[in-house]
């Protein structure tokens, strides 16, 4: 499996004629002009992306734990009717499990308040200070602390959905597929209503110094890192989106977490959408969301979940 690409670090500002033109790129999969990733770029797109945000949800923060990463931000849409209970979604940044802050997806927290719900971005321990699985259990921390507040932020409890990208939604998807990170907190994976995968790793190989470094160990312990090998018929429903032209996490996880929910009897939409990577993601970008597929079919999944 190729690694994600999207990482915490320095950015440098940039010619205000190339800013849109940036966050476009951003939008088709995070690459250069050249088609070259690197991490410095998709800051820099990640960066162009807040840049340019003007949404106006109010955001907060607050503390899930005692260490320093334990923190989640919550955007709520500016005017919330009276009697109305908003769905919430929490959202998983990526970042190969070793960097990665909620600060970078700002645009992505006001994206889905603008849809018209309360969205929830954790940050979690990354390696090589937290291996697995201490930030799939950081995640569920945040999202049973979360749940326990969601009426308090005009949220309905009953519609909580969780979202990640990349690393984010291999951490997601075993949060909702291994009922056992729940169940430490007495909830259970009933308590999320829909999974929402963007190039997602589901069922890859140990093939890479940071992935033997981050997963490897006991048999045991490697299985239970494949979101595949716990998704079931229980199974919240799950939608899985990824970008046709992804050499960063290749399309086969999606294909094979796909037909794995299918035999089983779970249900499972897929979105397949032209470009690399940062497709699914930058699609949430200001610029990009409002004739997206991608923050459509989101939309719409969260609505009728």
């Amino acid at each position: 499996m190729a690694l994600d690409d999207v990482a915490a670090g320095g950015t440098r500002k940039l010619p205000m004629l190339d800013r849109r033109r940036i966050v476009g790129l951003g939008a088709a999969g995070l690459v250069t002009a050249a088609g070259v990733r690197t991490a410095g770029w998709v800051n820099i797109l990640l960066g162009a992306a807040n840049l340019i945000e003007n949404g106006d949800a109010s955001v907060s923060e607050s503390a899930y734990g005692t260490a320093p990463r334990q923190q989640y931000d919550v955007y709520r849409p500016a005017a919330t009717p009276l009697g109305e209970a908003r769905p919430v979604v929490m959202f998983v940044h990526g970042g190969s499990w070793q960097s990665g802050d909620k600060s970078l997806y700002r645009f992505v927290g006001q994206a889905l308040a603008q849809l018209g719900f309360i969205a929830v971005l954790p940050n979690y321990g990354l390696m090589p200070e937290q291996r697995f699985p201490g930030f799939v259990q950081d995640v569920a921390q945040a999202f049973a602390h979360a749940h326990a507040r969601v009426a308090a932020w005009g949220g309905d409890p009953r519609r909580v959905f969780v979202m990640g990208h990349s690393a984010g939604a291999h951490i997601a998807a075993l949060l909702c597929y291994d009922a056992r990170y729940l169940a430490a907190h007495q909830l259970s994976t009933s308590n999320v209503t829909g999974y929402i995968g963007l190039s997602g790793p589901y069922d890859f190989v140990l093939d890479s110094d940071l992935l033997r470094a981050t997963f490897a160990g006991p048999a045991e312990r490697e299985y239970d890192a494949q979101p595949v090998h716990f998704a079931t018929a229980a199974s919240p429903p799950s939608l899985l989106v990824m970008g046709r032209d992804d050499t960063t996490v290749r399309p086969r996880n999606t294909t094979s977490l796909a037909a794995h929910l299918r035999s089983v009897g779970g249900r499972v939409e897929e979105l397949w959408v032209p470009g690399e990577h940062g497709a699914t993601v930058g699609a949430f970008a200001r610029v990009s969301r409002s004739d997206s597929v991608v923050v459509d079919r989101v939309g719409a999944f969260v609505r009728n979940g």
